[in-house]
């Protein structure tokens, strides 16, 4: 777990520009600005069944133009105080300029769990397997992702400082684009503010890096607002 850590803290981060189809305005470095809401929690009180949403709105070239939306729900079972287990389905559509839209289905399954501190700030991370679908091939996609977040609060106050990384690895090679090893990296650094016992959001600057099918990786540079919601 400690050379995962420092692997996945120690990575950068950037976009969802799909193998073997990006044009070379894609590939320049962009400003994007990424907006989500996450909901989760137990379906009722006391409950081991837990329900899962996310949605996102990432805008790219600049910000200017939707590129990226995302809809994520699932379920998922509380197997003790530090660890769920969940299954779920994506639907991802990517727009890219001079191309038509490119949709994804996906299935996931994932764990979530806490981790010892670290610095004085608490430690959780989230193991996800995706299998992914697109109508231009018949293959199916598996990709690994490990996020691991460190939140430290900010003594006196409703804020804490958050960093973040998610680590993308493809699993296989598949027909529509998708190529085996690294995919793509993701580099959060930021702050939550805790408005009140449920409700949470995040701010802060995301850094992503991504696979291409040529020589050199994209970077691209983000701003990030997600709100996240407490059943």
């Amino acid at each position: 777990m400690k050379h995962l850590l420092a692997t996945a803290l120690t990575a950068s981060a950037l976009s969802l520009v799909p193998a073997g189809q990006a044009t070379a305005q894609d590939l320049e470095s962009d400003f994007q600005s990424w907006t989500a809401i996450a909901i989760a929690g137990p379906v009722k009180e006391d409950s081991r069944l837990l329900f899962w949403f996310d949605g996102h709105a990432r805008y790219r070239d600049d910000a200017s133009d939707l590129g990226v939306s995302i809809l994520r729900p699932a379920l998922g079972y509380r197997v003790n105080q530090d660890l769920d287990v969940w299954a779920g389905y994506a639907r991802v559509v990517s727009r890219g300029e001079g191309r038509p839209d490119i949709e994804e289905d996906r299935f996931w399954q994932q764990a979530t769990f806490s981790m010892p501190s670290l610095l004085g700030g608490g430690m959780s991370g989230r193991s996800r397997l995706e299998q992914r679908w697109r109508e231009t091939g018949d293959d199916t996609g598996w990709r690994f992702r490990q996020f691991v977040r460190w939140a430290k609060r900010i003594e006196g106050t409703e804020f804490s400082a958050v960093v973040w990384d998610e680590l993308f690895i493809n699993l296989n090679d598949a027909d529509w684009g998708q190529r085996e090893g690294f995919d793509q990296n993701r580099l959060f650094v930021g702050g939550a503010w805790h408005v009140n016992e449920r409700a949470r959001i995040e701010a802060g600057y995301l850094n992503h890096i991504l696979d291409t099918p040529f020589e050199d990786e994209q970077t691209n540079h983000n701003l990030s607002l997600t709100l996240f919601w407490s059943l």
